[in-house]
């Protein structure tokens, strides 16, 4: 099990790694049992990508961790961070529970990367009537996100998002088992039901959506990889859980026909292809952190 310093110091590395992405040099990690446990929640800075001023990296860790566990609840855990929590990450930690956050670069350090913070002193925070501790826990390469940062030329960009939601239009001849499989089997979180007598529509809430464009070379590789042989159409749904084998039996039980795998990719997922309801091919794929 990792130690509370390689805990922060994976903290670091992501925080670093997102600036990478054109984002801003912050992450954090959700562990349980007061940093024993699992690792249950992850989380980058993502405020310049979604124009979002609380996508902290504590905030996303929180919400990962969360959406993951089923729960509001995160008493227990604590969040290791690349860097010292503002109060908006003291006061998420606190409403969820979370009793103790350790930290890497200090608000000295974040200052010097561009990054100035309140200056709220004190090794813990009374937010809502929420003890929330904070721990420096120093390390070597605790500003090496900053550095990154500098180095990136990225800080007087600006970051525009001409699209606001990617939603995925599916035309289902049988609209009954396609919602019961994908709401209920799938647990994909009902938004709206817009039926009327003119038709059926249900929105359901898939997540952080992105739109990932490959050449058919590539998606030859991807069906030789994930069944052995090619069976695609153009349009196939890749689906993050938290287990693929896991959610591949129960989407199985569904109705949902089994093309291939578990497999561990060369990019460190393990992938499994199904075929669901709506005529759509589901790749359920879980990082195994290679």
């Amino acid at each position: 099990m990792p130690t509370l310093e390689e805990h922060v110091r994976e903290a670091v590395r992501l925080a670093t790694a997102n600036v990478a992405r054109g984002q801003f040099p912050f992450a954090a990690l959700v562990i349980t049992d007061g940093g024993a446990g699992d690792m249950v929640g992850v989380g980058v800075n993502l405020c310049r990508r979604d124009a979002d001023p609380t996508a902290h990296g504590e905030v996303e860790a929180i919400r990962d961790a969360c959406r993951r566990l089923g729960t509001l609840d995160l008493s227990g855990a604590i969040v290791a961070s690349s860097c010292q929590p503002c109060p908006i990450c003291q006061a998420v930690a606190g409403a969820t529970g979370v009793e103790r956050i350790v930290y890497a670069a200090t608000r000295a350090q974040a200052a010097a990367g561009g990054f100035g913070m309140p200056g709220q002193a004190g090794a813990a925070e009374r937010v809502d009537g929420v003890l929330v501790a904070v721990e420096h826990v120093p390390v070597e390469t605790s500003s090496e996100p900053f550095e990154a940062w500098l180095a990136s030329g990225s800080a007087s960009d600006t970051v525009r998002r001409p699209i606001h939601e990617l939603r995925v239009a599916v035309t289902a001849v049988d609209h009954h088992t396609a919602v019961a499989f994908y709401r209920d089997a799938l647990g994909m979180a009902q938004l709206a039901d817009w039926t009327s007598p003119d038709g059926k529509v249900v929105v359901l809430d898939g997540g952080r959506a992105t739109l990932e464009l490959i050449d058919a070379a590539q998606a030859a590789y991807i069906d030789s990889i994930e069944v052995g042989r090619r069976v695609a159409g153009p349009i196939r749904l890749a689906l993050e859980v938290d287990d693929s084998s896991v959610m591949a039996d129960r989407l199985s039980a569904a109705g949902a026909t089994l093309l291939g795998g578990p497999v561990v990719t060369p990019w460190g997922d393990r992938n499994v292809r199904l075929d669901a309801p709506a005529d759509l091919q589901l790749t359920l794929f879980t990082s195994t952190g290679g």
